[in-house]
């Protein structure tokens, strides 16, 4: 007969001790999330889950980075399924053309609803819309076709 060491148990325990710190720091770290935040964004900033926050987008939001709107226009690409950049930051309202290019693989659509913009855009091509830009707030924009999956961005004004 073979007799029983208290190894094998102490062991186990130092594992499973081992495992939870590990899943433990894998939940806490910094990852790439696209969880919001509840700071406003800075102008230039790459963090869209702060713009998410701000501009009142709910759901899913696929996070491609804010950018800075200076002039009097703006380039987005219509990836599959995200816009790039998610948030455009201005400082003012006016009116800016927006040129939305389809880079992804799938039909995408650029919709403003609150202007009545439906553009269309077709794999490899590019629409130019004008965008008014509100004195302050959020305007947001979407994919018709892909808001379910997360295609949704923001001019954020402010």
């Amino acid at each position: 007969m073979r007799a029983r060491s208290s190894v094998g148990p102490s062991i186990r325990r130092i594992a499973n001790a081992l495992i939870l710190l590990a899943v433990t720091a894998a939940a806490c770290g910094s990852g790439g999330g696209s969880a919001a935040t509840s700071a406003p964004p800075a102008a230039g900033s790459s963090s869209g889950g702060d713009c998410a926050a701000l501009a009142g987008l709910t759901g899913s939001v696929q996070d491609h980075g804010s950018s800075a709107v200076s002039g009097t226009s703006v380039e987005i690409d219509a990836g599959d399924f995200f816009f790039d950049p998610t948030c455009l930051t201005a400082s003012s309202a006016g009116t800016i053309a927006v040129t939305v290019t389809n880079t992804g693989n799938a039909l995408h659509n650029f919709t403003v609803e609150e202007q009545g913009i439906d553009q269309d855009v077709q794999v490899g091509e590019s629409i130019t819309v004008k965008v008014k830009l509100p004195a302050s707030g959020a305007l947001p924009f979407l994919c018709k076709y892909h808001v379910g999956s997360g295609m949704q961005g923001a001019f954020v004004v402010g």
